[in-house]
């Protein structure tokens, strides 16, 4: 069978994290703390992207005790306390019988550590975190408990080790105030809240602090920042657009982009703004026409820039060394034709660059003027040569002929080929002038106006000095260019946006009566202008896009604290829990505990926020609140009926715990109570821990007339600390038979005493035990020898056994009336004259005394049989 607690661990899978985790910590704790509920927020807003992220646990099946068994009862058989829970003494254990087990202790006696233990294991309305013993003054010890207990018919014992979860002993209930399954509501009204169903409210107690805390943080983020900002937008532009419309999905990116203006846009500004100013000049058709010679001025600086990259660039460069490279090879390859092609014997230098231009002029000469008609070399008969006109030999004119075939030659050619083109470039090198007069004039006007432009120019320029100088010097020596030769920095383009600048200010003075081109104008630098503003505050729009998400991420937030769906999901599983047969039982439990005189019902009282209420209505009068009506010992019996309600639910017998249940009840109630107790433990394990002595013995009582088996604890709060275990009870609450032998045990002590010569000892320890005497007589009297007719602490009188009180002999109220006047004789708190002063009786005669009263019980009780 699906229980609540299973049914909320299903229906929490489809909850937010946090809701998730609040749902463990309830479970397991019972009540979400300050610090939980920080936690829990962190958690929601880590999911958002409001925090960093958090790690959490969700509700999971091993934190969900089973409120049902599997038809296996369990009992308990013992608490063992080594150290660590409060300020419980070290090395307690507290046992417990199958059926109804009693547990006195004085108020700070111990018993609350005990319960918290039993809590820390077992079913109940929240643990409670077990702390050390805060107040000694030493570090409190990590708690060290085990409890023993028994599944079923289990021949051995199983044992909860003081942690972790143990689904066996899960199944066994403890019932205190915290435990309560009955509540004052803030309408006063009284809701019934089975097992389980109370997370609802507490974790919509949750919702509504978180959601307190997150609106807190969220009003934080109001910011009028942007507002200003707008106001110094131009209106229409594009940036008034973007900022009217800033959201939580506003790009930064679109923000970055607009607020930056990329050089062009930097000049087409620039160039607008001076625009704007030279249609404010006196003379505007003057103004013109020094803009249009400026900018052809400025245009011809900008072709020389151009000229001057042109032919100090790295690819110019590279060209003139790769020629200069070109120029070497084809030089040796000429060398080695003309070694070969040559005779030996020949002048040095002979076919070298200076000889090929003599060859080349006597060429000129012949073909033009010696020997016109004749093609060069003219070899023929009668012909001279052409540069000492001797006439020419055999071996003379051979020689003009290797001659003319060594310049013929493809090497020749392509070494001459490459020499001019070499030479060509190495003119352009030193014709070119970096800086003429010219230019100096052109940048020293551009100052005026463009002074960054015009340091730039002059920089680059100075560079391209440089760099020049260093080119044509490798040249000239036949060298490799320099490492440190500089790069260019180009400038011609900037040098051409102030020529298109100046170009199109003067164009705009010639349209300067055109309204819609000076209408567009001014549009476009309202856009400049508003972009430039955009750059300037850039941060605080990145900023407002920032706050807007995080606005929209605390909206998701608080759309997580919404508590109709926890409503919805209490109003399902109150009605699936709250079945007749649970409004049955509960008007069963009220009857039991004779709840008879005001007529109580359970009846819907609609959802508010996670909790579907059942009030406890007068059933004649319903339109009354309840709690005006009932008392608060009435709520507690309604309480404890709602207890044993939601018991008759389980599918076992399992053990039940009590703590202090008869708070705040009168005599009536606790007889009711005390009746119920001891009647359930016929069919189940019962624990009850009490303060009341009248209600133990009330207890004691019924569990004897129901033949139920009993054990009884003690504990007691001594200087080794609290929660001491013995399984006697108080004198107070011990029957008389049980009270000869704790005398019994106090002589023996009082003996040994008077044995080791302790004598001033042994006469106070012998007056103590004639007062305890003295009061086990007086119970004698009650229970032997009027045969518990009229008993103190008891509400009724036993008239069906007053017909025993007939047996009643002459010599044993003598015998009574001379042992209360012995005993009376020792009792301190009156002053004897000192003459008059009576005698501490020795061990035999205090021993004859306390047989006296044995011997007195055991002839009644022969008699009586």
């Amino acid at each position: 069978m699906v229980t609540v607690l299973h049914e909320i661990l299903n229906w929490s899978k489809s909850r937010p994290a946090w809701q998730r985790d609040a749902l463990r910590r309830l479970v397991v704790g019972g009540e979400l703390s300050d610090e939980d509920l920080r936690t829990l927020a962190e958690i929601c807003k880590a999911v958002h992207g409001l925090a960093e992220p958090q790690e959490f646990v969700p509700l999971a099946r091993e934190h969900v005790r089973d409120e049902r068994g599997a038809g296996t009862s369990v009992s308990l058989d013992s608490i063992f306390h080594h150290r660590g829970v409060n300020a419980l003494a070290e090395n307690q254990t507290l046992r417990f019988s199958p059926g109804l087990t009693v547990v006195y202790g004085d108020n700070a006696a111990g018993k609350t550590g005990y319960i918290r233990i039993l809590k820390g294991a077992c079913r109940a309305r929240g643990q409670e975190q077990i702390l050390g013993n805060v107040v000694s003054g030493a570090a409190p010890h990590t708690p060290v408990v085990a409890i023993k207990y028994t599944l079923g018919s289990e021949p051995e014992a199983r044992e909860w080790a003081g942690h972790g979860d143990d689904e066996f002993i899960s199944r066994v209930s403890v019932f205190d105030t915290r435990c309560a399954a009955v509540y004052l509501t803030e309408k006063t009204n009284v809701a019934f809240r089975p097992f389980g169903l109370d997370l609802f409210d507490k974790l919509v107690r949750a919702c509504k602090a978180i959601r307190t805390q997150l609106e807190k943080e969220q009003r934080s983020l109001a910011s009028n920042e942007l507002a200003h900002l707008r106001l110094r937008v131009p209106e229409g532009t594009a940036v008034a657009k973007l900022l009217a419309n800033i959201n939580s999905l506003t790009r930064p990116e679109t923000v970055r982009r607009l607020s930056l203006l990329s050089q062009e846009e930097e000049s087409r500004f620039a160039l607008l703004e001076r625009s704007f100013l030279d249609l404010k000049a006196n003379n505007p058709e003057r103004l013109r026409r020094e803009l249009t010679l400026r900018a052809e001025r400025v245009q011809t600086l900008a072709r020389h820039v151009r000229e001057v990259e042109a032919e100090l660039s790295s690819a110019s460069v590279e060209a003139a060394f790769a020629l200069h490279e070109r120029v070497r090879r084809q030089h040796g390859q000429a060398t080695r034709l003309r070694e070969s092609a040559f005779p030996s014997g020949i002048l040095p230098g002979t076919g070298s660059g200076f000889w090929s231009s003599l060859w080349e002029s006597a060429r000129r000469f012949s073909e033009e003027l010696a020997y016109s008609e004749k093609s060069f070399p003219a070899v023929g008969a009668g012909t001279r040569c052409v540069l000492c006109q001797q006439d020419l030999d055999h071996a003379a004119r051979h020689r003009l002929k290797a001659f003319e075939a060594f310049v013929a030659s493809t090497a020749e050619r392509e070494l001459r080929k490459v020499r001019d083109a070499f030479v060509e470039r190495q003119r352009a090198f030193t014709d070119l002038e970096v800086v003429p007069k010219h230019v100096k004039e052109t940048l020293a006007e551009i100052q005026v106006e463009h002074e960054s432009l015009s340091r730039t120019i002059t920089a680059s320029l100075a560079v391209a000095e440089e760099r020049f100088r260093a080119v044509e010097l490798a040249l000239r020596e036949d060298s490799d260019l320099a490492e440190d030769c500089p790069d260019l920095k180009p400038v011609a383009a900037d040098v051409g946006a102030l020529v298109t600048q100046l170009s199109e200010r003067a164009a705009a003075l010639r349209t300067r009566a055109n309204p819609e081109r000076q209408e567009s104008m001014t549009a476009e630098a309202q856009e400049f202008r508003a972009r430039k503003v955009l750059g300037r505050h850039e941060k605080i729009v990145l900023d407002e896009i920032e706050r807007k998400r995080k606005y929209a991420a605390y909206e998701m937030c608080l759309q997580e604290t919404r508590t109709n769906p926890i409503t919805r999901m209490s109003t399902i599983l109150t009605r699936k829990a709250v079945t007749e047969e649970l409004r049955d039982s509960f008007r069963r439990e009220l009857s039991s505990l004779r709840f008879r005189h005001v007529e109580v019902e359970i009846t819907e009282a609609g959802g508010v926020e996670g909790v579907l209420y059942h009030r406890l209505i007068l059933a004649r009068a319903p339109g009354v609140e309840l709690p005006k009506v009932v008392s608060e010992g009435e709520q507690r019996c309604l309480a404890i009926a709602s207890f044993f309600a939601e018991l008759s639910t389980a599918d076992d017998r399992s053990a039940i715990v009590f703590d202090d249940p008869v708070s705040s009840l009168d005599y009536r109630w606790r007889e009711g109570v005390a009746r119920r107790l001891v009647e359930e433990a016929k069919t189940r394990q019962v624990i009850v821990f009490t303060h009341d002595v009248v209600f133990l013995l009330r207890l004691k009582e019924l569990a004897e007339e129901e033949n139920v088996e009993q054990l009884d604890q003690h504990v007691r709060n001594l200087p080794g600390g609290a929660g001491v275990c013995a399984e006697e009870l108080p004198w107070v609450a011990l029957k008389v038979r049980r009270r000869v032998s704790h005398l019994r045990k106090m002589f023996q002590d009082a003996a040994t005493l008077h044995r080791q010569g302790h004598q001033d000892a042994y006469e106070k320890a012998t007056v103590e035990i004639y007062g305890f005497l003295r009061e086990a007589w007086e119970r004698a009297l009650e229970e032997e020898l009027l045969g518990g007719v009229v008993e103190r602490f008891r509400a009724t009188v036993q008239t069906r056994q007053v017909a025993s009180l007939a047996d009643i002999r002459q010599e044993e109220c003598k015998a009574f009336t001379s042992a209360m006047t012995k005993c009376s004789r020792w009792l301190r708190g009156h002053d004897d004259a000192p003459a008059a002063r009576a005698y501490v009786p020795e061990p035999d005669e205090l021993r004859e005394d306390i047989d006296k009263l044995d011997d007195f019980l055991a002839a009644i009780r022969k008699r009586r049989k």
